[in-house]
């Protein structure tokens, strides 16, 4: 992953920020962490998601799961783009009980976290995410998730219609197939982001941030 360029002035998330964790389920995470580039995702992940966890008071702490109601996927359009995009992975193991859309035991998601299920690309798709948001007063959000012309990609779009500030941790997201990463890091994270005057941070500035909260 190439360098995050360093921001003017210390990351301030402020007092009214949530900690989003998009589709970091085992049925994704069981496969890219069999690859080293993989791998080093995976650990920022778990090493985010830990220090999170033992911030006091927590911050609000949301994960979210593509997961449809039952085996037949009722949500799901059958021959659409989208439902496309399954089929490599079977439609049904994203249904609800199934383990594969259990947010993978790395991350420790406890009683304490938020975990939404979701029925499309966006992390605000069937599920409360917005409404959450609003409730709790929210006006930021820290970002990591799989992948990141997805998830990451189409839920940063919908809160930035919201006027919701957004961090990218760059360590924390990734693109599928992983050869691809590079490439679409390079395009969304490096030029995409900042032209929406949206900031991509670094681990290592993502926990200083919390860390000073």
């Amino acid at each position: 992953m190439s360098e995050t360029r360093p921001l003017p002035h210390a990351i301030d998330f402020g007092s009214h920020f949530a900690v989003l964790n998009l589709d970091l389920m085992a049925i994704l995470i069981d496969n890219v962490q069999k690859d080293i580039r993989g791998e080093k995702f995976v650990s920022s992940c778990a090493r985010w998601c830990e220090a999170v966890h033992e911030k006091s008071p927590r911050p609000v702490t949301i994960f979210t799961s593509l997961t449809f109601s039952q085996p037949s996927c009722p949500e799901l359009t059958k021959g659409s783009p989208f439902s496309k995009l399954l089929e490599g992975f079977g439609p049904e193991n994203f249904a609800k009980g199934r383990p594969e859309v259990e947010i993978h035991p790395r991350f420790k998601a406890d009683e304490n976290d938020i975990v939404l299920a979701k029925t499309r690309w966006s992390g605000t798709s069937g599920n409360s995410l917005g409404q959450l948001l609003k409730a709790q007063g929210i006006d930021t959000v820290i970002i990591s998730g799989i992948t990141l012309s997805g998830v990451v990609m189409a839920t940063i779009y919908r809160l930035f219609d919201l006027d919701i500030q957004v961090y990218v941790i760059r360590d924390n997201v990734v693109e599928l197939p992983l050869e691809d990463n590079e490439a679409f890091s390079r395009v969304m994270l490096d030029m995409l982001l900042p032209k929406m005057n949206l900031q991509v941070i670094s681990l290592e500035e993502a926990l200083g941030a919390l860390g000073r909260c």
